[in-house]
């Protein structure tokens, strides 16, 4: 007697496009690439907000899209300029960081964040060949 086959997962395989090392890069980037019909999953997102302290230590918030989407979604990404750094001199820049270490100490303000980065995704081997390999 022949089994029938079991269904094919439908959830899409995910693939990680870039990491945000704070709460506003996490968010910007995911109404960019929401606004363009892209389902994205930002893991850690809730880690950041409660111990923003560990965000160094795991890498960021990572942020996920579908496999076949990973192509549109770099594009959206690395057609984003964001606004550069301001520059300061040698003292605005000791100030500044002298300003953080005492709102850090005393208020346990967080430092500002330092970027978002456009990874390259590494897809499942289902993904590449296109077939899922049943054992």
């Amino acid at each position: 007697m022949n089994t029938p086959a079991a269904p094919v997962a439908t959830t899409p395989d995910f693939a990680t496009v870039g990491r945000a090392h704070g709460l506003v890069e996490c968010a910007i980037t995911v109404s960019m690439l929401e606004a363009a019909g892209i389902q994205v999953l930002a893991n850690s997102r809730q880690t950041a907000s409660l111990a923003w302290h560990w965000m160094s230590a795991l890498g960021g918030i990572e942020l996920c899209v579908p496999a076949h989407q990973v192509e549109t979604a770099i594009d959206i990404l690395a057609s984003f300029d964001p606004a550069p750094k301001p520059r300061r001199g040698i003292f605005g820049t000791l100030a500044f960081t002298i300003f953080f270490l005492c709102a850090y100490v005393w208020c346990s303000m967080p430092p500002p964040a330092s970027g978002f980065y456009v990874v390259r995704p590494m897809l499942p081997r289902a993904s590449r060949t296109g077939t899922i390999k049943s054992e």
